[in-house]
């Protein structure tokens, strides 16, 4: 090794998905966690892993508000893809969108890149990336929809990524053991070395939510995106058959925002469910945790043909004390099954049975509500955070 290659100050980067990762870092750098979000964010812990290391970082996001900024250790970029493509032309522009991180942090001298899934495919750094460019793919998401065969064209993407998961990476970040078990499958047991993570929280976060409200309506609460593939439409067939059945001690609340907001708004009026079903749109912190407050457990009935990540809204409610209904189409389900009423993938029928369950079963209640104590420490513990894992990787890349 040369004696400027001694010399040189290690330099990370971080390819990190869709976030506004230019408002992260000005809430770190004033010593602050995002308030836009409830878990620690990994934007965050990649920061803290620079500062505990002297180290420089890069870091990128895909958002779509255009803003960079710099300081004497930071460069800070949030660099939109533009807009989504269909067919060919998506494929197309996540190819040429990992070149331009590529050819970014090259410029830079970056010495390792960590890289998360969201941010595009992993194959090009087998022909774009110079053998000096030490790569840690951070995978948050299934490879593909775990319930279903994986279609012609997951197969090509998962063949055309095998080398560099079995040979070019360095390590891989891995959030779910689902993932864990879809790397072995595409690898044949060859993969780099894996380092799991699950997502961390502040416990004083969570320590002045009150318990559920004695009172009815049964308040479920969905939080998430307003997407079809999410189960949003599944959760209004549910609530329309408790309407028909005169049920009207259940109430829905959904969080969030998406494409399918004003078709879900016409659906809700056209099945006559507006007194129970209820759209709050995108949530701030705090308008969170006052939903979080009123309800009674949480709901996350994500279709088996989408590719989940841990979804972090399970591990939410566990921290919040409410139990949850889902299946096993959500990642988190393996580190959380004792506070859980668990139901088939994509079956409305199980679904509404276990609504009707939970909300008038005292004791089913009770039970999975002290599931929920039981499972919260996992979450709190910084040594299971993706923060932890990253610092166990480079530390072991500095001991050769």
């Amino acid at each position: 090794m040369s004696q400027n290659k001694q010399n040189k100050r290690l330099c990370l980067a971080y390819a990190a998905g869709p976030g506004d990762i230019v408002g992260t870092f000005s809430y770190w750098h004033k010593g602050m966690d995002d308030p836009n979000q409830v878990a620690v964010t990994y934007s965050s812990l990649f920061f803290d892993a620079c500062r505990t290391l002297g180290a420089k970082g890069i870091a990128i996001s895909s958002c779509s508000r255009k803003e960079r900024i710099a300081t004497e250790q930071f460069y800070v970029e949030n660099l939109p893809k533009g807009p989504v493509k269909s067919g060919i032309a998506f494929h197309v522009q996540q190819v040429r969108y990992v070149i331009k991180i590529i050819m970014i942090v090259v410029s830079k001298q970056a010495d390792i890149l960590i890289m998360a899934d969201s941010t595009g495919y992993f194959f090009p750094f087998l022909w774009f990336a110079p053998r000096s460019l030490q790569i840690v793919p951070s995978l948050h998401c299934t490879l593909w929809p775990k319930s279903r065969e994986s279609s012609i064209t997951r197969k090509i993407i998962s063949f055309l990524n095998r080398d560099l998961f079995s040979r070019r990476a360095s390590a891989i970040l891995c959030l779910s053991e689902d993932i864990h078990r879809q790397l072995l499958n595409i690898t044949g047991n060859k993969t780099a070395s894996i380092y799991p993570f699950i997502p961390h929280y502040r416990k004083e976060l969570f320590k002045n939510i009150p318990p559920p409200p004695s009172t009815l309506p049964f308040n479920l609460l969905y939080a998430g995106r307003i997407e079809k593939e999410k189960g949003i439409f599944d959760l209004l067939e549910i609530a329309f058959l408790l309407k028909q059945a005169g049920n009207t001690t259940i109430a829905f609340h959904l969080c969030g925002n998406g494409s399918e907001d004003e078709e879900l708004r016409n659906a809700i009026v056209k099945k006559g469910v507006e007194s129970i079903f209820h759209l709050h749109g995108y949530c701030q912190q705090e308008e969170m945790f006052g939903h979080i407050s009123r309800s009674h457990a949480f709901i996350v009935p994500t279709r088996s043909s989408f590719e989940e990540g841990f979804n972090k809204v399970v591990a939410e409610s566990i921290l919040a004390g409410r139990p949850v209904i889902t299946s096993s189409v959500c990642p988190a389900l393996d580190y959380v099954r004792e506070a859980v009423l668990e139901v088939p993938p994509d079956d409305i029928p199980a679904y509404l049975d276990a609504v009707i369950k939970l909300s008038s079963c005292r004791k089913l209640y009770l039970e999975k509500q002290i599931g929920c104590k039981n499972l919260q420490e996992q979450f709190y513990d910084p040594d299971r955070s993706w923060g932890a894992a990253l610092l166990r990787i480079l530390n072991k890349m500095a001991h050769g």
